[in-house]
């Protein structure tokens, strides 16, 4: 795979770079094409010659998979556009749309080989010519698939692209769709049924394209909507922070992606105090400039001073982490700050409550209320409530 991509793809290694990654994607849709028409020659002559339904649909699946593949192509093609005025974040998710085009397809020969099948079934018996060249074709296109396949996965995962996880799992597809009709000839060959075991064959790998295609059509989706982003992307972008100097802490991080090389990252980073906020700024502004130069990313902080010598803030902030971990371990806390009054004192801080908690406001309310006292003064709680994005 190394060796082709280095072939095909000029600094195939770089694959942040909007050109590299999109050469990716043009070069195996051209694959893809190419190698679909090909076998769609093959097998629709043997299909027509064998007089198999089950052949002639693998055969017109070919066709949509190269129709597929030339969706793809356009689809990188114009996910490279720059950004204008009417999409200024770029145009990198036509990628994505295209991914959900090709799993629609797949879906659809799915329901249409379905339907050919229950058709062949009703009618009953096996009117099927076996010859050598039966077996050749179909043998080269199983090789054809999983060499589609390993060229779609190993390109999809070099540049995280959906499109090409899914042409990958169509093609996975491809390569049991194919062994089925093998074993469905080999069956005909050598048994003499009524039963059409052209259609059984045909009907079963029409099911498990249809079930396939539902679950690539959730993953393309997905991303579409905004998901959760890779555990790996989020440890990576919160060492990088955590590696400056003067930076104490972060929270509240938030990753936008409106394509792999046109990320945008949200932050509330904790600096000190004490420190010079000129001082604080210029670390944030040399951050949001590295992150730039070295990932690509967009970021943008929020900076939060908070007090690390202030013994009675410590002290409190000690006593409501303990009370809150005894309470639910899922549970974290930040931002946290006093606001020392005459007859009371204000605390404050922001609680992460995960989605499917079954605690809300009202409840951490009441935790602290009822449990951490002044002795002569009363503390007052603003609770700010934060979810996981990440």
């Amino acid at each position: 795979m190394n060796w082709i991509k280095k072939l095909l793809i000029k600094n195939y290694k770089n694959v942040y770079d909007k050109k590299v990654r999109n050469r990716y994607g043009i070069m195996a849709g051209i694959i893809g094409i190419i190698s679909n028409v090909l076998l769609f020659v093959a097998k629709f002559v043997v299909g027509l010659l064998s007089n198999s339904l089950t052949i002639i649909a693998d055969a017109i699946n070919n066709l949509s998979d190269a129709g597929s593949s030339a969706i793809t192509t356009v689809g990188f093609k114009m996910s490279a556009k720059p950004a204008d005025s009417e999409h200024p974040f770029g145009h990198e998710r036509y990628e994505q749309i295209t991914g959900l085009i090709v799993a629609i397809a797949v879906f659809a020969i799915g329901v249409m080989l379905a339907k050919s099948s229950i058709e062949k079934i009703i009618e009953g018996g096996n009117a099927v010519v076996v010859n050598v060249y039966t077996y050749i074709v179909l043998g080269i296109a199983i090789l054809g698939k999983i060499f589609q396949m390993l060229i779609y996965r190993s390109f999809g995962k070099a540049i995280s692209s959906n499109a090409l996880m899914a042409s990958s799992a169509d093609s996975r597809n491809d390569i049991v769709s194919t062994a089925a009709t093998l074993i469905a000839i080999i069956i005909i060959q050598f048994v003499h049924t009524k039963i059409s075991i052209d259609g059984i064959f045909g009907l079963a790998v029409s099911l498990f394209i249809i079930i396939s295609s539902i679950g690539l059509i959730k993953e393309t989706i997905s991303p579409l909507l905004g998901e959760k982003p890779p555990k790996e992307l989020v440890n990576k972008i919160t060492s990088k922070l955590q590696s400056y100097d003067g930076v104490l802490g972060i929270h509240d991080l938030m990753i936008h992606n409106y394509g792999i090389s046109n990320t945008f990252v949200l932050v509330h980073i904790e600096v000190d105090a004490n420190v010079n906020v000129m001082i604080s700024h210029e670390l944030i502004d040399n951050i949001e400039q590295d992150f730039i130069e070295t990932m690509g990313m967009h970021l943008s902080v929020h900076m939060d001073p908070i007090q690390i010598d202030n013994d009675e803030v410590n002290r409190l902030k000690a006593i409501c982490e303990k009370l809150l971990a005894e309470y639910d371990c899922d549970l974290s806390m930040h931002d946290f700050r006093i606001v020392p009054g005459e007859s009371h004192t204000n605390i404050l801080f922001d609680v992460v409550l995960p989605f499917d908690s079954k605690k809300n406001k009202a409840n951490l309310q009441a935790l602290f209320e009822d449990n951490v006292k002044g002795e002569n003064i009363k503390y007052n709680f603003i609770i700010g409530i934060d979810r996981p994005y990440m």
